[in-house]
């Protein structure tokens, strides 16, 4: 039996201003709202507003799923693989620029187990998003 990880869903309570902060960061890497549903119970006070957010890879793969909801998912941690680290540091001067929480820099992880570069971020609800670069083992760290 095989099985791949299909897609992670994250409930918000704030569910706009944890989406602007998945829209900037994921928007860094190419990942991007594919699917919006709007409140399915359709209340007179809430018609059309959007209460889920599908992001796409650029293959049209949905990965993440944010959700509005009253309890809403705490101490996630969502990684994500890049190819450069180009990538990682423009995604840590969006967070910065934006606002948005950094847990930590750009860095190298150095343990013998750990072989990337990367960097933290946190969404509203104090989830965190990690956006990462694996090293081969034994390979140089990044310069």
């Amino acid at each position: 039996m095989s099985a791949t990880l299909d897609h992670v869903t994250i409930v918000a309570e704030d569910f706009e201003a944890s989406r602007a902060v998945y829209d900037a960061l994921l928007g860094c890497l190419g990942v991007v709202p594919g699917v919006e549903y709007e409140d399915p119970e359709g209340d007179e006070d809430d018609t059309g507003t959007v209460a889920a957010v599908g992001y796409s890879d650029a293959a049209g793969r949905l990965l993440l799923w944010l959700v509005a909801g009253r309890a809403g998912t705490t101490g996630a941690h969502l990684a994500l693989a890049v190819t450069e680290p180009a990538l990682i540091q423009a995604v840590h001067a969006t967070a910065r620029d934006a606002g948005i929480p950094v847990v930590q820099a750009p860095r190298d992880w150095e343990s013998n187990q750990l072989h990337y570069y990367g960097t933290q971020l946190s969404d509203p609800a104090g989830n965190r998003v990690e956006v990462l670069l694996r090293h081969p083992a034994g390979a140089e760290q990044r310069p």
